[in-house]
């Protein structure tokens, strides 16, 4: 039996192996670039071929002589040396020259089918289905295993509501990714929901590719259900943002703009509360104003006992309506308490409810991996206020 290694004794092999082998020294490659970022005056980048990527680093990018853009897309030519990151044991090409080749024609296929998708009037702002104010239902497509689920779920719970979210878990990036999110699209569409969220929580232009697939985006655009992208990026504009009712950035953002409404009802409330007091008291002036008038004419034209007659009865006729105004304030002043201390009590349950999400098979036996459920599943998302019934769809 061999002698084990150490993983220092592993990496440390690793790359002295590669740094002594010359085919890895002064390399010449040819790709895509793709994920291209500054950092620190370092140029990082990728290229790709397909779906094969390897890392790429230009250090003091701004001293080496490069003539052109450096931008997703480019075909280029690099030359460089392979270097062995041992803290993330990572293959990267530092590089040395860079010279541009062109677009792609993986790029230039995604300009012509974004051009082709614009003459269909698929971006359409005239087509865009109108984003209901106060969703009920509201169907869910991201992964089961990201967070971008629990930032969505966490901002629809910060408010009072009565929504119900429908899950549908699915792949956000792979080769399985594209037929997943446009099955999920049309499943949910056929459940007559008054909304559709795509979400994931970010990534490089090559993890977003899949939404940049032809199934997702003619899915997206016969659907009848409004439909909202917010898949975690942050420059480049995928063809689902494009195609969608509304995109936004991320999965906090889509459920912010979702609940936004549901914010409001608390100080519509409060508004419409001053403004019957506000009423209230325009009337109690205008009442003394009528009765100062009637005790003028009275002393002018009655005799006094007719005068003291009609005052008695103006005074008991101001006191009624004082005791019902003062009621009525107290009413509202009543009823305002009772808003606030429930709004309080609804702020209270929510707080307790993201501390209390679990999910339950159909039996009310806990689920604690994806592997606990299969498709066609029936399984329960339990909040301290109630429960949500799902179906697992793949």
């Amino acid at each position: 039996m061999r002698k084990a290694l150490s993983v220092k004794q592993f990496n440390e092999y690793f790359k002295s192996n590669i740094k002594h082998d010359p085919i890895f020294q002064n390399l010449y490659i040819n790709g895509q670039l793709s994920n291209v970022r500054i950092n620190n005056s370092h140029l990082y980048f990728s290229l790709k071929e397909d779906r094969d990527i390897i890392d790429c680093v230009i250090y003091y990018y701004d001293d080496k002589d490069i003539d052109f853009s450096v931008e997703v897309g480019k075909d280029v030519l690099v030359k460089g040396t392979v270097i062995f990151n041992n803290y993330s044991s990572r293959i990267v090409i530092s590089v040395n020259e860079i010279k541009e080749k062109g677009l792609s024609q993986k790029y230039l296929e995604f300009l012509q089918m974004k051009e082709e998708f614009k003459k269909k009037g698929y971006f359409d702002p005239e087509r865009k289905k109108e984003i209901p104010k106060f969703p009920q239902k509201i169907g869910l497509i991201t992964s089961e295993e990201g967070a971008a689920i629990v930032d969505f779920l966490s901002v629809i719970n910060q408010k009072p509501n009565d929504m119900h979210i429908y899950l549908s878990p699915v792949k956000v990036q792979g080769e399985s990714s594209p037929l997943m999110v446009k099955r999920a699209i049309e499943s949910l569409d056929k459940r007559n929901l008054d909304l559709i969220v795509i979400t994931r929580g970010g990534g490089s232009s090559e993890d977003l590719s899949s939404f940049n697939d032809r199934l997702v985006i003619d899915a997206t655009f016969v659907a009848k259900t409004p439909i909202i992208s917010a898949i975690g990026h942050k420059i480049d504009k995928t063809l689902l943002d494009l195609v969608a009712d509304l995109s936004l950035q991320t999965p906090t953002e889509a459920g912010s703009y979702v609940i936004k409404n549901y914010s409001d009802i608390s100080r519509e409330m409060k508004n419409i509360i001053k403004k019957m007091g506000e009423i209230t008291q325009s009337r109690i002036r205008d009442y003394e104003f009528k009765l100062l008038q009637v005790r003028k004419n009275l002393e002018r034209k009655s005799p006094i006992r007719e005068i003291d007659k009609r005052i008695n009865s103006l005074t008991y006729l101001k006191k009624d309506l004082d005791l019902k105004l003062k009621s009525n304030l107290s009413y509202n002043e009543q009823k305002f308490r009772l808003i606030s201390s429930e709004l309080k009590r609804f702020e209270d349950i929510i707080e307790i409810g993201k501390k209390n999400i679990h999910i339950k098979d159909d039996l009310g036996n806990a689920v604690f991996s994806k592997h606990s459920l299969k498709k066609s599943d029936i399984a329960f998302i339990e909040f301290s206020d109630g429960k949500v019934k799902v179906e697992v769809v793949d």
